[in-house]
């Protein structure tokens, strides 16, 4: 059976060619077509009583979670602190500046709640909502409020975290490690190949089978 098909195949090996790069184009073309049917991310089943009763608080009481938090140091200077609070208040003007930022609320603007400054007194929190519900888009704006606002500003060190910051660190962190496995497992598998069959041909076509059904 195998022998008369490897023959036919043989015979019409145009034919085949043009019917596998054919037949892979309309796979692609159909398959791109279920992303569009997946969650984008998150973390919990939309359907379990906890992310409805979630949904309910943020329809009806309008209760969120800050996408990004960032933490204030004024180092070895109270969160008082003259200069410490000019810090703060430029920083907090700059994040309800952002077209993504739905409201911003810190220790500073809220009158000095204790829930929102370090038990030593140096540090204080900035929390940032975001408009998006999106988790890809909320996913990128966290790498950038990172980027834009993490590490030293006007004689205090800032820290971004929060939900947002962290999935933007781990996705990231995600690909890259693909990336590198990939990029190390191909080609010793194309070596390994090689030296079972021992012709460049038929150690290349494992790989092709395999990438295209990727």
């Amino acid at each position: 059976m195998f022998e008369r098909l490897g023959h036919l195949i043989a015979k019409r090996k145009k034919s085949v060619l043009t019917l596998f790069l054919l037949s892979t184009i309309l796979a692609g073309a159909i398959g791109s077509q279920v992303f569009s049917r997946f969650d984008t991310g998150g973390y919990m089943d939309p359907n379990s009583d906890s992310a409805k009763v979630w949904e309910y608080l943020d329809e009806t009481f309008k209760v969120k979670d800050p996408a990004v938090v960032l933490v204030v140091d004024g180092k070895d200077k109270s969160a008082d602190d003259p200069s410490v609070v000019a810090a703060a208040q430029k920083i907090e003007a700059s994040l309800r500046s952002e077209p993504s930022a739905e409201n911003v609320l810190s220790y500073w603007s809220a009158g000095g709640a204790p829930s929102l400054k370090s038990k030593d007194g140096n540090s204080a929190f900035i929390f940032v909502y975001l408009k998006s519900t999106d988790f890809t888009e909320i996913d990128k704006l966290g790498g950038l409020y990172q980027e834009k606002y993490d590490g030293a500003f006007e004689g205090v060190e800032v820290y971004a975290s929060g939900g947002a910051v962290f999935a933007n660190a781990i996705n990231g962190r995600i690909q890259n490690d693909l990336k590198i496995s990939e990029a190390i497992s191909i080609p010793l598998t194309f070596l390994l190949l090689l030296f079972v069959f021992g012709a460049m041909a038929a150690s290349a076509m494992p790989l092709i089978v395999g990438i295209t059904a990727i």
